[in-house]
């Protein structure tokens, strides 16, 4: 019996777990690459069996590319590696009629400010927003909305170039910023169309879906924490939330009206959602599972859960098992600095790893490295992953862990501890 070949598109960040998940299961693993040199890069070198090169932006050359490879008419599984390839490969999917999350439902999740148009006909709850493209135009969204706001790319991601917004010069400068802002990894276009948004404030949570036709078979809600403004970068997640039950079926069925509202009922989803003082309200949705190691680390420590290998067992048609094996708590704390200069060392590290509830510690910098206050997720220096019993312990000894990594800076000549 011939084994199944699944196609990747442009594996990178969280879904190098998708290539590990094929490849473990015995599958023929094929990434659709924009350089061979990716899986170096990011890490799946050791996980695949062959490449497709292609322009990765661009549906007709994916296409083309697929169909002059031996693989065409032979591919059982073509899933998207990478957010930023999810609506050109529900496309190619499309054409190629394979299983696939719509393109419309794809493109809605990358493109945040359509999605806000769709949830504000679907009276999903949303902040209050406004699309434009000068200076001028989003001085009368922000006086309009009221300050403070959000100002946002339409198609980023990892908290790039969003800016909480406190007043006209706040802004003039910010959009300055923004407007420079061509391109996001990959080198895939930022749209010259940004957000001005109403500014959410409340505590930030995430919940972590998987559906069948629209019923949830999977539902887990993430505590998050945030950097201090003017910046969004996340600093800490922890899984199961400690929250009550009532609360987490107002998170979740709010998650659940968004993923209905764009046409995302199948596969992964990860729902980011604020809870305001007017109830839950939708930040973003993304059709993948949640990264930031909540997808590859936490819910495998928590319930045993293996959210990518049940996505290649959903689009190859193989059995999905997604009951929870058992129950503890987890979380993981990043590792950011207060100051910037050029990194010297980072201590304490031996004391972190001699700790029974750490599960993970990666530190990803190095010395000689231009460290900055963290204006984004790439400005992140490591971080810990610990489980315990509770969701509460976990958070508390994650706190605990990243406390004791100090971050030795030099900065115009002197050395600081962050």
């Amino acid at each position: 019996m011939n084994r199944k070949t699944v196609v990747l598109v442009e594996p990178s960040f969280y879904g190098v777990s998708f290539a590990k998940a094929a490849y473990k299961k015995g599958y023929k693993v094929v990434c659709v690459v924009s350089s061979v040199e990716n899986p170096t890069v990011y890490g799946y070198e050791d996980v695949f069996h062959d490449l497709i090169e292609a322009d990765i932006r661009d549906v007709n050359s994916v296409l083309k590319a697929i169909k002059e490879s031996i693989y065409y008419n032979k591919i059982d599984a073509l899933i998207p590696a990478t957010d930023f390839a999810s609506a050109i490969t529900a496309k190619v999917a499309e054409e190629l009629g394979l299983k696939n999350v719509t393109y419309n439902a794809a493109f809605l999740a990358r493109n945040k400010d359509y999605a806000r148009e769709i949830y504000k006909q679907h009276s999903v709850p949303s902040a209050k927003f406004k699309k434009v493209q000068s200076y001028d135009d989003a001085l009368i969204a922000a006086e309009s909305i009221g300050f403070p706001v959000v100002l946002k790319p339409t198609n980023a991601a990892s908290s790039q170039n969003v800016f909480f917004i406190k007043d006209k010069e706040n802004l003039y400068n910010s959009m300055k910023k923004i407007q420079e802002f061509k391109y996001t990894y990959m080198d895939f276009n930022v749209r010259d169309e940004y957000l001005i948004e109403e500014y959410l404030d409340g505590n930030e949570f995430s919940v972590e879906l998987f559906l069948l036709d629209g019923k949830p078979i999977l539902s887990v809600v993430t505590e998050k924490q945030t950097s201090d403004l003017p910046y969004f970068v996340e600093t800490m997640h922890v899984l199961p939330a400690p929250i009550n039950e009532d609360l987490e079926e107002q998170i979740t069925l709010t998650a659940l009206k968004a993923l209905e509202a764009i046409g995302l009922v199948n596969g992964p989803s990860h729902v980011e959602i604020k809870v305001t003082s007017n109830g839950p309200k939708i930040i973003e949705v993304n059709g993948r599972p949640g990264g930031d190691n909540i997808s590859s680390d936490l819910l495998k420590l928590s319930f045993g859960l293996d959210v990518f290998e049940n996505t290649v067992n959903y689009y190859t048609d193989s059995p999905i098992d997604l009951s929870k094996k058992h129950q503890k708590g987890s979380a993981i704390a990043y590792l950011t600095s207060e100051v910037e200069g050029e990194l010297l060392e980072i201590i304490g590290d031996k004391e972190v790893l001699e700790h029974e509830n750490l599960s993970r510690l990666e530190i990803t910098c190095n010395p000689g490295d231009r460290i900055l206050i963290p204006q984004s997720s790439d400005d992140r220096l490591g971080y810990v992953i610990t489980v315990a019993e509770t969701s509460e312990e976990a958070k508390i000894i994650a706190d605990q862990l990243i406390s004791r990594l100090k971050i030795l800076i030099k900065r115009e000549h002197t050395q600081v501890t962050s």
